[in-house]
């Protein structure tokens, strides 16, 4: 049975004491330690066996990081995204639209977790670009100069604005990116700069889902909406969100 290491909080934890810590297990390196201190966010390793999984929990008890053992299995699973380009959160209800268009409301007592942030990435980009060249004429060069196309793939780092609305009802999670989204539901809110939506989207469903569960993301954006947390990459973001799904269960906060 595989068995996971959780922090107990989300406090990043010393890059020194996860070293030592890791030196417990020969499996585990220095690069790896510095790699999940830098990007702890919740859950520290995965797939231990239990023997594994007792000594490292004994050695980053010695080094000062609170954390502890669970079965992998009790870790949530998380339900597939459901693209979301168009809703509306109105004071009742969330109110997304499916790909045709159509009002899916779903009652804000059924969102149990809002995750918010500027989520890292790598996109890669189709260019071609035209090339005028010397061409040839019988093997030799000085003939008529002829037009190549050159393709090539570039990639480019990015940041996208997300929000990410779960449910204890089915599609169980939306998944919005502040780029592809319609934001013509606040009217005279509306606002040339995409950013300023965003914000806004935030704001409307944290004043609205009362009971939710906050990811760091949107917990900082309820305390200032100008504060915008950005995660280093898609797995951190979800391994939060996983983290706080499973605290909430464990606690027995929700009731099915």
């Amino acid at each position: 049975m595989p068995y996971a290491i959780v922090q107990k909080s989300l406090e990043a934890p010393p890059v020194q004491a996860m070293v030592e810590a890791f030196r417990a297990l020969p499996q585990l390196t220095d690069i790896d330690a510095a790699t999940m201190a830098s990007d702890a966010f919740g859950i520290l390793v995965r797939g231990l066996e239990l023997a594994d999984a007792g000594r490292l929990l004994q050695a980053l008890h010695a080094a000062g990081i609170e954390a502890e053992m669970v079965d992998h299995k009790s870790l949530p699973p998380l339900p597939p995204p459901r693209p979301c380009r168009r809703a509306e959160p109105t004071p009742e209800r969330f109110v997304p639209c499916d790909h045709l268009g159509r009002p899916q409301p779903v009652e804000w007592s059924h969102v149990i977790l809002l995750a918010a942030g500027g989520v890292r990435g790598t996109e890669f980009k189709h260019t071609a670009t035209e090339k005028v060249v010397p061409g040839s004429r019988y093997g030799a060069r000085g003939g008529e100069p002829v037009t190549r196309v050159e393709h090539k793939d570039v990639a480019k780092d990015t940041v996208r604005l997300t929000l990410e609305v779960f449910l204890d009802v089915a599609p169980g999670r939306y998944h919005i990116e502040a780029h592809r989204f319609n934001f013509a539901y606040l009217g005279d809110r509306l606002h040339d700069e995409r950013t300023h939506n965003y914000v806004a989207l935030v704001q409307d469903c944290l004043r609205h889902a009362t009971g939710a569960v906050l990811n760091r993301g949107a917990a900082a954006q309820k305390r200032d909406p100008r504060k915008l947390s950005t995660y280093p990459n898609k797995h951190a973001f979800e391994e939060e969100i996983v983290w706080l799904l499973w605290r909430h269960f464990a606690s027995g906060q929700h009731s099915s």
